[in-house]
């Protein structure tokens, strides 16, 4: 069954570049990546810091700051994915039941209204599945505020932007991996900002996500990482998993630049050691990333080629595009225009009704035509051979009477013998012919003269001895012309 809301929502065709962009606070990082022949290949990169918070500061300044920024590095493309950072996101996590898809979509629709202080239509949401030993399911719900992309859009739009996708900043750069692997704490640094990305992967899925305040100390000299509040957090956040997902986070992982990301790690190394925790300071794509060997390794950079590989978000922000028809939907069926459309729909489908009943009727009709139409030509043929040869065909036969009057007037004993015999339209008969005496000729005549439809019967001539020739001619009036 057609499904007429979504008519004009289908898939569209994959842009071929994109600029990949990253929001946090007022650094804003970006890099254009093109697909070309398969591969993927680097544009031109930006990075600089906005005059205010991208947030606060008015939208359309900042989008003509950010075109201007964009013109500059000779960036002209006009699709872009927008990784955003994780502090104001909205995060609750719920245990799923083995349920059928739909009933699991509503359910985690009822625990997203509750377990998030805003109204649910004020919200993005995403949700990203953890599977746990027993089969059960860990959910991560993640709700972006219109309030915060209401910020983007404007800016976006100014700068001559069209988002296709936000996301988190961190889960660009750490994806879940399989249920099997091991679990995953990453931790994000930005550099200007003291607050830090942090999240959890366990059994495939996102299982925490937030931000941590404090991580780095930021002075007019110097930033300085600090390890304290990673290692309390990452305590605390550990005991809130069901048991089963944080016995199996044990591998810390440090983004961000060489000397922050080296600096935090090894103070949580020192700190967390005993637990049975390994660190690390992540500065290169791991093995096997599709980012080529010449990217910068930054969200923004890894977003981008996630998409043009065709994977999809881990958690998408973007709502998806309403049709043409949902639109106008939306625009004119409320308040008193309603009751014009819902007559104008009622005219529409008795229209629509009536072409479905025609269409039936003329397609019973053509198939009717379809058994009888090789007779019909057949017929058509025939009729067009008759009409070609009826001014030559008689339908009268005045040749064959006349012809039987006269072979009544000859003798049967073959005295009298024709030799050519002229009919012409007129209705005069000329007959020439031989005889072995002229009394035989003479009877022949006056049989002939009797017969009916023959007038003025004229001896034109005879002549010579046996045999006699001889010609006469008389006019048929027992016919009509052809």
């Amino acid at each position: 069954m057609i499904d007429f809301l979504k008519l004009g929502s289908g898939q569209r065709r994959k842009p071929k570049s994109v600029l990949g962009l990253s929001f946090d606070g007022t650094r804003v990082e970006g890099a254009v990546f093109r697909l070309t022949n398969g591969a993927l290949e680097l544009g031109p990169t930006l990075s600089f810091t906005l005059p205010a918070g991208a947030e606060t500061a008015d939208p359309v300044a900042t989008g003509r700051a950010l075109r201007e920024q964009l013109d500059a590095a000779g960036i002209r493309e006009r699709y872009c994915v927008v990784t955003v950072p994780c502090a104001g996101l909205l995060v609750t996590q719920t245990e799923l039941p083995d349920l059928p898809e739909a009933d699991a979509a509503s359910l985690l629709q009822l625990e997203a209204e509750r377990g998030f202080h805003s109204d649910i239509a004020g919200l993005r949401v995403a949700d990203s599945r953890c599977v746990l030993p027993n089969g059960g399911r860990f959910v991560t719900l993640a709700a972006l505020p219109l309030a915060r992309s209401a910020a983007f859009d404007p800016i976006l739009a100014a700068a001559k932007l069209k988002p296709v996708g936000y996301s988190p900043a961190i889960t660009e750069l750490q994806a879940p991996g399989t249920q099997e692997q091991e679990g995953v704490a990453a931790i994000l640094l930005t550099p200007g900002s003291s607050q830090a990305a942090f999240q959890i992967t366990a059994g495939g899925g996102i299982a925490a996500l937030r931000s941590i305040e404090g991580v780095l100390e930021i002075t007019p000299d110097a930033t300085t990482a600090r390890p304290e509040p990673v290692a309390r957090e990452l305590r605390i956040t550990l005991g809130q998993l069901p048991e089963a997902l944080e016995g199996r986070v044990r591998k810390i992982r440090v983004f961000g630049p060489r000397d922050l990301a080296e600096a935090l790690a090894a103070g949580l190394r020192s700190r967390l050691a005993s637990g049975g925790f390994s660190v690390e300071a992540v500065l290169t794509p791991d093995a096997g990333s599709a980012l080529p060997s010449n990217a910068p390794f930054t969200p923004s950079a890894a977003a981008a080629v996630r998409f043009l590989s065709g994977s999809p978000a881990r958690l998408e922000f973007l709502p998806p595009r309403p049709s043409a028809l949902e639109q106008f939907l939306a625009k004119h069926t409320s308040g008193r225009l309603r009751t014009t459309w819902v007559i104008a729909g009622a005219v529409t489908a008795v229209v629509v009704l009536a072409f479905l009943i025609q269409q039936i009727q003329l397609s019973l009709l053509e198939s009717r035509w379809s058994k009888m139409s090789a007779k019909v030509r057949q017929m058509e043929l025939t009729q067009q051979q008759i009409r070609q040869f009826r001014p030559w065909a008689s339908e009268s036969f005045r040749s064959l009477q006349i012809l039987q009057a006269m072979s009544l007037a000859f003798p049967e004993n073959g005295n009298v013998t024709a030799k050519l015999i002229e009919i012409r339209e007129s209705g005069e008969v000329v007959c020439t012919g031989t005889a072995t005496d002229s009394a035989s000729i003479l009877q022949m005549m006056d049989r002939l003269n009797a017969a009916p439809g023959v007038t003025g019967l004229h001896r034109d001539q005879i002549r010579g001895k046996a045999p006699l020739q001889f010609n006469f001619s008389f006019r048929w009036n027992g016919g009509s012309k052809p």
